[in-house]
């Protein structure tokens, strides 16, 4: 086990080396540019940008330097580049410079820092949601195969997978926020996690804010889930250690849960692992639709501003976390099933 971690962890150096050109060519050759806006500001003279500051802004930013140096410079910091004084250590050191737009001057650390706990929070509900209803509805369906809940399941199942986050969402915002207030019933938040005071709420209040994106984050996931499980126990209830064990006077609850999850497990593990670095990525799209403050929506911001160091440190961060989330599963793997070894 020793030699396969130490294996996987050089590769996992060259799959996050390898990540990082491709993030960084890919935001740095596209067409466009955070400068843009500026070239083409207007036609008079007073709404146009002479072309000094614009030339002060690229040498500001690093854009007038070859794509090579400023990779260079965004990875690892110095050396130093001549009319250059922006210091940066470098994304290797957490270093990923200042927000370009969003909040100028900002750390982009910083950025992702006070959004991130918004995210935590309704990610790590939509997951466990997801998990406290997809198992055991996943393990009562396998058991009870061909039943009425079987299939209600699988109708659950395949509407869950086939529904378009954002229309669900939108559809949710209108029924229990607009409807619900014309009908003088009580009502959800639009959206958002804050009132028009800008003030934080009471644990009740947040979580009034929290229930439509987290039921909407956690249909698929539900879905998804709960039919893995039951696949995966199908196929494990029709195992001759199963029938050894009923055959033995096992009670069924036993067999079960103690023989038949178990194994059972094994590939669900690799769709809730992989659900780790959404946890700090969010849900762009839900996010976006019920105005969530989270990183998800931050990402979506700087694409649409041309924020490159928030994007790029957002997607640095996110190959980061899958990488180490596949070392996981593969760990999760031994412990859940002994028989599976990597020497």
């Amino acid at each position: 086990m020793t030699a396969y971690l130490i294996r996987r962890i050089l590769q996992m150096t060259i799959v996050v080396f390898l990540s990082t050109v491709v993030i960084f060519l890919i935001l740095n050759t596209v067409p466009g540019g955070p400068l843009d806006g500026l070239r083409f500001r207007g036609t008079s003279s007073r709404d146009q940008v002479s072309q000094e500051d614009i030339a002060r802004l690229e040498r500001q930013y690093d854009l007038d330097l070859p794509i090579w140096q400023r990779y260079t410079r965004w990875l690892i910091g110095y050396p130093k580049v001549p009319d250059h004084d922006n210091t940066k250590r470098g994304v290797l050191r957490l270093d990923f410079g200042e927000s370009w737009a969003i909040s100028k001057n900002t750390p982009v650390l910083e950025l992702i820092k006070s959004r991130l706990p918004n995210t935590l929070l309704l990610m790590l509900t939509a997951t466990i949601l997801s998990l406290v209803v997809a198992i055991p509805v996943g393990v009562y369906s396998a058991v009870r195969q061909y039943s009425a809940f079987d299939y209600a399941v699988t109708s659950f199942s395949f509407f869950g997978q086939s529904m378009p986050v954002f229309w669900f969402g939108l559809l949710m915002v209108i029924l229990f926020a607009h409807k619900f207030r014309e009908w003088g019933l009580p009502y959800l938040p639009t959206g958002g996690l804050y009132n028009e005071r800008n003030v934080t709420h009471t644990i009740v209040e947040r979580i009034r804010y929290l229930v439509m994106p987290a039921t909407v984050l956690s249909l698929l996931s539900m879905a998804t889930w709960s039919r893995f499980t039951r696949a995966s126990m199908l196929e494990v209830i029709r195992q001759d250690y199963i029938r050894t064990a009923r055959a033995k006077g096992v009670k069924e609850r036993v067999v079960i849960i103690k023989h038949a999850l178990r194994n059972a497990l094994i590939p669900l593990i690799t769709l809730v692992v992989l659900q780790l670095p959404n946890i700090f990525s969010g849900a762009i799209i839900t996010e976006t639709v019920f105005t969530w403050p989270g990183t998800g929506r931050l990402y979506f911001d700087a694409l649409g501003r041309a924020d490159w160091p928030v994007a790029m440190a957002f997607l640095f961060i996110t190959a980061i976390l899958y990488v180490i989330a596949t070392l996981i599963r593969d760990v999760a793997y031994v412990i859940v099933d002994p028989r599976i070894r990597f020497d």
